[in-house]
Parts: structure tokens; sequence; C-alpha cells
């Protein structure tokens, strides 16, 4: 059975023209997309991190009071109002689900960290505790300061940072 050629205005295919209209658009589109993609990822990370947060702060606040009482599993000794982390980084690092995964040092916590053990760290809490002046007829304060930093794996400078503040006696 023989087919009907077209006729000459119904023609099938694309011209030149709008090939190249096709491509410019993609050519603009794509990379708006691309980068609508990424925003969003990196709202996503910003939104766990703030839902594991409070998690973290928790976390290493309780094993600052274990290592007040000598009895912390990650941490060293300290004394009950004793200054920290000014001169020595204290670093802990947590998995994806703010469980604490263990210390840090300083040049891991620099360069970053993807595992430490056997687990994913995807989160390092910096912690910094600083005597507060006297203030007369109250007991003296220690200021101490916690810094939940993301992603674990990137270096340090390009980690996001959130600070949370506490006081203890």
């Amino acid at each position: 059975m023989k087919l009907p050629s077209p006729r000459p205005g119904l023609q099938r295919g694309v011209s030149l023209v709008e090939a190249m209209v096709s491509i410019g658009v993609l050519a603009v589109v794509a990379p708006l997309a691309l980068a609508a993609l990424m925003r969003a990822n990196e709202g996503g990370s910003s939104a766990r991190a703030e839902t594991r947060a409070p998690l973290i702060v928790e976390n290493s606040m309780s094993e600052l009071e274990m290592a007040s009482r000598g009895a912390a599993e990650h941490l060293p000794a300290m004394l009950r109002g004793q200054e920290f982390g000014k001169t020595d980084l204290l670093c802990l690092a947590f998995g994806g689900d703010g469980k604490l995964l263990g210390r840090v040092d300083g040049g891991q916590y620099d360069a970053g960290i993807e595992e430490l053990g056997t687990q994913e760290a995807y989160y390092l809490a910096t912690l910094q505790g600083t005597d507060e002046e006297d203030r007369e007829g109250f007991p003296s304060m220690l200021t101490v300061k916690v810094s939940i930093e993301y992603p674990a794996i990137a270096p340090s400078e390009r980690r996001r940072k959130m600070d949370f503040h506490t006081k203890l006696p």
C-alpha cells in the first residue's frame, strides 16, 4: 500500500529556526531549574538542622554535666564553673538523627569529617564556656555557647552555623 505524499504546506519536521529557538530556551531554563533545585536542597538541610538542634544541644549539655562530674564518655573531666573551649577546641560530632558519635580533634574539625568510627557525621557542636563577671549579690555564672555547624564534611569556613547560649552556675 502506498501512502500519499504530504502536501507542500504540511511537510513534517522542524525548521532550523525552530530548533535554534528551542535550544536557546533550554539554555536559559535549565540553569534556572538547577539553581532552584539546589536552593530547595539547602532549605531542606537547614530545616533538618533546626529540627535536630534541640536534641544536639541537650546531648551536648548532658555531656558537659557528666564532664563536670568526671564521668563523661567523650569530654575530659572539668571543674564546675571553670572556663572551657577558649584555648582548646571542644567539639562533638553528631549523626543525622542527632545521636552523639564522639569527640572531634582540631585537625578533623578544620578539614571536615565524613565519618567518626563507622557512623556518618552530619553535625558538629563546638562548646565554649566563659566566666561572667561577678555581680554583687549573685552567684558566679558560666555563659555556655553551643555552636551547631553543618554539614560536618565541609571545611570549617564553609559550614553553616547556629549558636545557642545558656548559663550554668
